[in-house]
């Protein structure tokens, strides 16, 4: 089976290793790629959605996953899906789910899928007053897709303030800024859910947790993500199949009420109150750094099921999941994640016999050597028979590695 993944990150050298080791692939393509998936297949350039599906029509593609949501709001999948080229992820009306935070809002309110307290804006004065009268902390999330960077915990007025003008006023995150969603604080524990659809059918993967802010102990900026681990010791199994029914295949089913049948995975942020788990985001794609904690725990071929979801027909089985955990440290350039420093040489060791480090923003030069290319740039990764070997595993690896200016977190995985 010939294989096409979208995208350059962490998330899709993890989802590049795991497909690599099935017995059905023959040939794997990434577009475009980074310097750790070129050992696993090959890189190629691709110029906008067109270009992907014309390759995709030409090559004889027999499955295209989608890594990033922006190719997904934009129409990928419908693209591909018409000119008869099978696709892991939904089409643009489903990827509303993460395209606007307000879309994915309605569709809880209506299925009934459990959220904080929360306003939408599209005049800064209005929202101005709101966050005067509201309590804090709050949150204020751009609508749009801000990859990643578009929402704000705020903890005192000023800060609300700052979050919307710099939204809804400065125009930082363009027009994913115009609108605002403003939202109560949830306290808790947070947890990553994903299932994998195909429109009527569902299949859970383990769980994650992420940790999303700059700094040791959850503290500064939000990034993309600065680790993660799985499975999440917080999900218990009756604990997860509440999760599946209640936030995640309502507005599955919801979709496919309305023709627009969901073939991907569903990730959901979480975070688990007191009062039980609330959603507090939906996403149409798998997480990143979460995928590169969730693949090596898989003890199933992923190919067959990608593929059949694809197809609206997600095969029968077990699958299940190796013992212990996996946890991935993001090693992070200077300046992330505003300014990140590109061009520093890196060097170390890659690759051990109980973990890998997937490249996000690494690259190749003509000489062959290994440059920072992002602001996350390395995922090191470890699995272990508990959680507290696999994370001393993946510091332990994380020493190994050196390049200016790195940053990273050193409390991935818990104390």
């Amino acid at each position: 089976m010939r294989v096409l993944i979208i995208g350059g990150g962490g998330r899709e050298h993890a989802l590049g290793w795991k497909i690599a080791q099935s017995p059905q692939l023959t040939e794997l393509f990434f577009a475009p790629g980074n310097a750790g998936t070129a050992s696993l297949g090959e890189s190629v350039s691709l110029s906008g959605l067109d270009e992907m599906v014309g390759f995709a029509r030409d090559t004889g593609v027999d499955l295209v996953v989608v890594g990033p949501e922006q190719p997904l709001v934009d129409g990928l999948a419908d693209k591909l899906r018409d000119a008869g080229v099978a696709c892991f992820g939904p089409g643009a009306e489903a990827a509303q789910l993460e395209g606007s935070k307000a879309f994915a809002k309605r569709v809880m309110n209506e299925t009934g899928a459990p959220t904080a307290r929360h306003r939408l804006f599209t005049d800064y004065q209005s929202a101005l007053a709101h966050i005067q009268e509201r309590p804090h902390p709050l949150v204020v999330k751009a609508d749009g897709l801000a990859g990643g960077k578009g929402v704000a915990i705020c903890h005192r007025l000023e800060e609300s303030r700052e979050a919307l003008e710099l939204a809804m006023l400065r125009g930082k995150f363009g027009t994913a800024g115009a609108r605002v969603v403003i939202e109560d604080f949830l306290e808790g524990v947070e947890a990553s859910f994903h299932l994998i659809s195909d429109g009527e059918r569902f299949l859970p993967l383990i769980a994650a947790q992420d940790h999303k802010t700059l700094l040791d102990g959850n503290r500064g900026p939000n990034t993309g993500g600065m680790g993660a681990f799985a499975p999440n010791p917080a999900l218990t199994p009756e604990l997860a199949r509440r999760i599946q029914t209640e936030i995640c295949e309502p507005p599955l089913r919801w979709l496919a009420e309305r023709g627009a049948p969901f073939r991907g995975v569903l990730f959901a942020g979480l975070m688990l109150t007191a009062e039980g788990p609330k959603t507090l985001e939906y996403n149409v794609r798998f997480g990143d750094p979460e995928t590169q904690a969730i693949m090596p725990m898989l003890d199933f071929d992923l190919l067959p099921v990608l593929h059949g979801a694809a197809l609206g027909r997600l095969p029968e089985g077990r699958f299940g999941w190796k013992d212990g955990a996996a946890v991935c440290v993001t090693l992070a350039a200077e300046g992330y994640p505003d300014n990140p420093r590109k061009g520093d040489p890196i060097h170390g060791r890659f690759e051990t016999e109980d973990g890998i480090v997937f490249h996000a923003g690494s690259k190749r030069d003509a000489q062959n050597r290994l440059l920072v290319n992002g602001g996350r740039v390395l995922g090191v990764t470890a699995w272990a028979d508990s959680l507290s070997s696999a994370r001393a595993a993946a510091y332990g690896q994380v020493r190994d590695i050196q390049f200016p200016g790195m940053h990273y977190r050193k409390d991935i995985g818990g104390a």
